[in-house]
């Protein structure tokens, strides 16, 4: 699996969008400007958010966009090749709790990918 681009309203990243190269990535930044943000920006598209975490520092409300905006992303990716385009928004009261999992391109639905399925079935491994 090869990330492609993403496109994120997730904590201090507001509205923004990274492509990546084939091959290792390097992501060198000062402190503070979203390197750990973009992780978990990442864990959270293909696992969504721990569904027992409570509280101001349960992830779902610590990376609430600085703006206010609603928390919204999409990971473009490349999986058995073929393009896959994952997005998550809200739903309800539940921040990310909207998933998609299609084709890019012909938006017909990825094999049978959901929010809680889609890293495991990506990744061969669990969210632990």
């Amino acid at each position: 699996m090869d990330f492609q681009h993403i496109e994120a309203t997730f904590g201090k990243l507001e509205h923004r969008s990274l492509s990546f190269s084939k091959g290792l990535n390097i992501i060198e930044a000062p402190n503070e400007s979203g390197k750990s943000t973009l992780l978990a920006f990442l864990r959270v598209m293909l696992y969504g958010f721990p569904p027992r975490e409570r509280g101001a520092l349960a992830d779902k409300n610590r990376y609430q966009p600085w703006s206010g905006a609603p928390m919204e992303g999409e990971l473009v990716l490349t999986w058995h090749g073929r393009d896959i385009t994952l997005r998550r928004g809200r739903q309800g009261n539940s921040p990310f709790g909207a998933f998609s999992a299609v084709y890019t391109g012909t938006e017909e639905p990825g094999p049978g990918m959901t929010g809680d399925t889609c890293g495991q079935l990506l990744l061969g491994v669990g969210q632990e």
